[in-house]
């Protein structure tokens, strides 16, 4: 942690977090006076999610997401938790700029969707294509921006340059400027409630979605086809798949196996609110699923650099993936029961 100063003189305490979008979304309803914590957030903003998406390219590979779409945290944590809000998408560059500035020099700091490849403030080796990053704006400086960025471990100064290209980055996910921020926070919010919506919200988007690339249909879908990518794809072209799931994963899908980690983390702060041993055991059992993800990541790596032992194969990789979905499904189900209990 480290403290920092905003536009209006309020101190701000600096947090690394797990993810930055639950990072940042914790972190602004800190600033209005409302202790959470991250995971808490993840879980009420429905944070966990699957999609194989073929027919959307990055960086010429199929993407996989573990995570729901950027600003949904936000939106669904902020509504169940309530308080007045905005968000913003903004098609020209400048009217974005304009109403940053203008915000900020309210003394209120904003949350701002950015492409992380132009934030020059990381080192090269870690700036890649991605349009989903969330940071804090806290102030204006000379020529840029003083920002909170929840995966490192101290405040950051950003060119105004780089903060624009971020912003109006082009590609898959586009952000158009998108910035968030509270005007106020409920000081007393229904928790229970709102871990009810978050967690029922959850299973329904993993059990009920009916297209088979998404939910526990999508995860299936992905394993099936990593099971016998180096027989239609051939070894390289299927390795770099592999290693992009990875990656979506681990890197882009920060929080551990997927978020798997923190929603184990959710759950288990749950059962404390509720007295629940039910959703105890649920969470335990997502922390095991989550060492399985890991499992896969782990034989991925060895696959691709080919290092591991004969029997570390893509079809060991797509097997471990059907346990998962296997075992998540059962999870989401037992959940959903147990949420519709409390919620009677």
């Amino acid at each position: 942690m480290s403290e920092e100063v905003t536009a209006g003189g309020k101190p701000f305490i600096h947090h690394h977090s797990a993810h930055c979008e639950s990072g940042v979304t914790s972190a602004l309803f800190r600033d209005k006076g409302l202790e959470i914590s991250e995971p808490m957030i993840f879980g009420i903003g429905s944070g966990i999610f699957f999609g194989h998406l073929p027919f959307v390219k990055w960086v010429g590979l199929p993407i996989s997401t573990y995570r729901t779409q950027p600003g949904a945290i936000f939106r669904k944590a902020a509504k169940r938790l309530g308080g007045e809000f905005v968000t913003q998408h903004f098609r020209n560059a400048k009217k974005g700029m304009d109403e940053l500035r203008r915000v900020l020099q309210s003394g209120q700091i904003v949350g701002l969707t950015t492409n992380i490849y132009w934030l020059s403030y990381f080192p090269n080796r870690f700036r890649f294509q991605f349009n989903g990053h969330n940071i804090i704006v806290l102030h204006e400086i000379e020529n840029g921006f003083r920002v909170s960025d929840p995966v490192l471990d101290r405040p950051m100064d950003c060119l105004t340059d780089d903060l624009v290209r971020a912003r109006f980055a082009r590609g898959p996910m586009e952000p158009h400027g998108f910035m968030y921020y509270p005007l106020s926070i409920t000081p007393k919010p229904d928790m229970r409630t709102a871990c009810i919506k978050g967690m029922l919200d959850t299973c329904n988007m993993m059990l009920r979605i009916p297209l088979p690339i998404f939910g526990i249909r999508g995860i299936r879908f992905l394993a099936k086809r990593v099971a016998t990518s180096d027989k239609k794809l051939g070894f390289q072209e299927a390795c770099r798949e592999l290693g992009n799931i990875v990656r979506m994963q681990e890197e882009v899908g920060t929080g551990g196996a997927g978020f798997r980690y923190m929603y184990a983390a959710f759950l288990q702060e749950t059962a404390e609110l509720f007295g629940s041993p039910e959703l105890n055991e649920l969470s335990q059992e997502m922390t095991a699923i989550g060492d399985i993800w890991r499992e896969f990541a782990v034989v991925s790596a060895r696959i691709i650099k080919k290092r591991g032992k004969q029997e570390e194969t893509f079809a060991k990789a797509g097997g471990l993936m059907l346990v998962c979905a296997g075992r998540e499904e059962e999870l989401y189900k037992n959940l959903r029961d147990a949420a519709g209990k409390l919620k009677a």
